[in-house]
């Protein structure tokens, strides 16, 4: 099996038991949770099958598939403490002292048990009498019938780096270095639990290079999230991030569409950029790119960070550091660069020269006419590295039209 064939199987192996592995599950709620994802339809790589059953994605937890990404990073993961187990009933069962739905949650449960009573004739659980046993308990029809779109929890991340989110802002208009000025945009991370930013930065883009940028960055400088929480845009779904996930460890999560709440935390560090950083800024004083991000992250180190937050009762910083033992860090002789070049097949012509980013670089002369896979970082194409099947073959070199021109060949 080549690589190429292997990382696909990987990655989508990762995807379907990241939720599994990443942490640590209470009792029943490891085959609950797999059993959710066997129930789906997938289009599995390079297999005829639309499904995986909840024995086979056990048995990947157990082995942990992870390690059959090629360039899985080795990490020591450290898992978050499971939560207290309910009582347990005298036949061996969880089983709570009482039962309480939600407001909102009864037209849901309610389409969970339906399926199952439809296909049973003999006698399943009806509608009115769920309905019964849910007013019983004090919940009216009216609050059963809630829109379940409108009828949104709360959340907070028990600890630090267990969940961030990220998200992009359209930022002022700055200098252009080549003269004139341009819009820029600021890529921004943050710590569901604590409110701090791992990282945010103003890019002359909003492209997916410079998101891996900001989150390289963050992932250097405040450790390993357990979850990545974003929205549905088309770079959050780029094969690159879905393969540097895999690499570290991190479950991809994005906001299910129309509900923009749970982002809400994110947003409201937005509004604190734009009423309290952005409006510091001397209106006429057209800055660079670079001023702007040395002045943001001054204002993030001395104001955000140690400005106390209403709902922490601290400050983002202290309760970020509350949990430093628990953050995970990747070894430090990892190579984080690297880790997050991108990967992309070319086809190297008859002259030796491939075409990347609409520059041409020239591959070793054997190469011609094979196809090769390319490894750069995106903002920094000084280094570009050349694979095929699965073999370093050196570096490539920018073609020099002049250069080439003089020689004979």
């Amino acid at each position: 099996m080549n690589d190429d064939k292997t990382e696909k199987i990987a990655l989508f192996r990762y995807g379907l038991i990241a939720p599994l592995v990443l942490e640590t599950l209470p009792r029943g709620e490891l085959t609950r949770r797999a059993q959710e994802v066997a129930a789906r339809l997938y289009d599995i790589p390079h297999s005829t099958r639309r499904q995986v059953s909840v024995d086979t994605l056990l048995e990947w937890t157990a082995t942990d598939s992870l390690r059959s990404l090629p360039s899985r990073a080795r990490i020591a993961v450290k898992r978050a403490p499971s939560r207290p187990r309910p009582p347990r009933s005298s036949n061996g069962s969880s089983a709570p002292t009482h039962i309480g739905v939600p407001s909102g949650e009864g037209t849901a449960l309610l389409r969970e048990l339906a399926p199952a009573n439809q296909q049973d004739k003999t006698g399943g659980l009806s509608a009115s009498t769920l309905y019964r046993f849910l007013r019983a308990r004090g919940l009216t029809e009216r609050q059963l019938l809630l829109n379940k779109a409108t009828a949104h929890k709360k959340y907070e991340a028990e600890f630090a780096n267990q969940t961030w989110q990220s998200d992009m802002l359209f930022g002022p208009w700055v200098q252009r270095a080549g003269g004139g000025k341009m819009q820029v945009f600021l890529q921004a991370t943050l710590d569901d639990a604590s409110r701090l930013i791992p990282h945010a930065q103003f890019y002359p883009n909003q492209g997916l290079d410079s998101f891996l940028d900001c989150l390289r960055q963050a992932i250097a400088a405040r450790g390993i999230p357990t979850r990545l929480y974003m929205d549905n845009a088309k770079i959050y779904r780029s094969p690159q991030l879905a393969r540097i996930a895999a690499s570290v460890g991190i479950l991809i999560i994005h906001t299910p569409p129309y509900q923009p709440e749970g982002r809400g935390k994110i947003e409201r560090f937005f509004r604190s950029v734009r009423e309290q950083f952005l409006a510091s800024l001397e209106p006429k004083a057209l800055l660079s790119i670079e001023q702007l991000n040395e002045r943001l992250w001054h204002w993030l180190d001395t104001v955000y960070h140690r400005r106390e937050h209403s709902a922490l009762e601290t400050t983002p910083l202290l309760r970020w550091q509350r949990d430093i033992e628990q953050v995970r860090q990747l070894p430090p002789a990892t190579d984080m660069r690297r880790l997050f070049f991108h990967r992309v097949d070319r086809l190297v012509r008859r002259d030796s020269t491939f075409l990347l980013r609409n520059r041409f670089f020239e591959a070793p002369p054997p190469l011609a006419g094979k196809r090769i896979e390319v490894r750069f970082d995106p903002l920094d194409l000084a280094h570009v590295e050349i694979y095929c099947d699965g073999k370093s073959e050196g570096a490539a070199r920018l073609v020099d039209a002049v250069v080439n021109g003089r020689t004979y060949r």
